[in-house]
């Protein structure tokens, strides 16, 4: 009662004082009960709002954008009509079960990577036919679904690069084009009806060879181009066993991940290709193995971490 009492005292000391100065009409004074009905419900008002903009409250609310940036939405948000190839099924079937293992593919990705700065992460596979770019391509639209985050899918694999088809995109300009200087990242990076989801595709090597384009110096500087322009590059490479490409390719990223498909690629073979990117000082984040959902699934993805 002590702030009521000294604001009705005020306003009694401001009327008597115009009242003295002859300052006009003066409102009549407010009658006690009209006065503490007024300033108790300005009390109250201002201790709402003192306890909703508190500081523990604001710090609650500040951590809000990026718990949904790591775990992604409780609903993914719906994809706009997209035409792309079948096997893309985060985007045409996003109740299914494979796609759901792709969102906790995406869940694990963005855990391990939580502490990298725009991390770039290059898909490889011990041999060809392994499900890689199809990994990327679902992986890139899972992460998507993130609205917080910029996603990049890029094809570095030049001689037998597959994005393009899956997404049903041209695959010139691309990545070749742009180390080679025929063209821009502006001209190569394609947009597509997700906002927050753009891809490179490989591109046209023409005349030139694809090992001496990526081990060039435009590739270091296209690539931390990227790096800055998006949240999450994802990089789609040849196989390990094939090509050196990988291991150039790899000292690019922040990590790399081997995808394996389970009752196809001999357990020597995929240990072999671990060992020869941990020997290239390479930090092989791990192992997803393709082709090992339930019965019924076409095809199923699960994660293990990489073995020496």
């Amino acid at each position: 009662m002590g702030r009521i009492a000294q604001a009705l005292k005020k306003a009694q000391q401001e009327r008597a004082e115009k009242i003295r100065l002859g300052l006009g009409t003066v409102p009549p004074p407010r009658s006690p009960a009209t006065a503490i009905a007024q300033e108790t419900a300005a009390v109250q008002t201002e201790r709402r709002e003192n306890e909703r903009f508190s500081p523990a409250r604001r710090g609650l609310r500040s951590l809000i954008p990026s718990m949904t940036m790591r775990i992604g939405p409780a609903s993914p948000a719906p994809f706009p009509v997209w035409d792309v190839d079948p096997s893309v099924v985060v985007v045409r079937d996003r109740g299914g079960p494979v796609t759901e293992q792709y969102r906790s593919v995406r869940t694990w990705f963005l855990r391990r990577s939580s502490t990298a700065a725009h991390p770039c992460v290059a898909v490889t596979s011990s041999v060809a036919g392994e499900g890689k770019s199809v990994t990327v391509a679902n992986l890139a639209a899972a992460l998507a679904e993130v609205r917080h985050l910029n996603i990049l899918a890029v094809d570095a694999d030049f001689r037998k690069g597959t994005l393009a088809t899956l997404f049903k995109i041209p695959n010139s300009p691309g990545l070749a084009d742009v180390l080679a200087g025929r063209a821009t990242l502006e001209d190569a990076i394609k947009s597509t009806p997700v906002s927050n989801l753009a891809i490179l595709p490989a591109g046209a090597c023409l005349n030139l060879n694809p090992a001496e384009l990526i081990n060039s110096t435009a590739s270091a500087r296209v690539f931390d181009e990227i790096r800055e322009r998006y949240h999450f590059i994802l990089v789609d490479t040849p196989p390990v066993r094939q090509l050196s490409d990988t291991s150039v390719i790899g000292a690019l990223c922040s990590g790399i991940v081997l995808v394996v498909r389970m009752n196809s690629t001999p357990s020597h073979v995929v240990r072999q290709a671990v060992q020869g990117l941990q020997a290239n000082n390479l930090n092989v984040m791990g192992c997803i193995a393709s082709c090992a959902g339930s019965a019924g699934a076409r095809a199923g993805y699960s994660l293990g971490e990489a073995q020496p």
